[in-house]
């Protein structure tokens, strides 16, 4: 959480991100976030509904969306804990940002941290 909220300062004017928490209660989620409030929202999935129209099958999952023109895009998806951080995933945003394509081996890398389980 701490490396979206960085970049999400970083990216503010050319970005949005958010957070979606899946199958826990509201109260549990803003009790999470008492003292570690992101700059960016977290939407709740209690039913899991958002999590089966998405297909995401592993926690966390990241989807790069477009949505210029109106029209929404999944511009790139990662299903694994991704360093945020790392300048390797500056670039692949700053491309996508741009409307650059990318190519078979572009891929955001991966943390080598292990995910808490915590608020996805």
């Amino acid at each position: 959480m701490a490396a979206l909220d960085r970049l999400s300062a970083h990216m503010k004017d050319r970005l949005v991100i958010l957070a979606v928490d899946v199958g826990e209660p509201e109260v549990r989620v803003r009790r999470f976030f008492d003292t570690r409030e992101p700059n960016f929202p977290i939407l709740l999935d209690e039913d899991r509904a958002a999590m089966k129209r998405w297909g995401v099958n592993a926690f966390p999952t990241s989807f790069l969306v477009d949505g210029t023109g109106g029209v929404r895009t999944i511009r790139l998806t990662a299903a694994i804990p991704v360093d945020w951080d790392d300048p390797a995933a500056s670039r692949i945003l700053e491309r996508l940002v741009a409307g650059e394509a990318l190519g078979a081996g572009d891929a955001l890398p991966e943390t080598k941290d292990q995910p808490s389980g915590d608020s996805q």
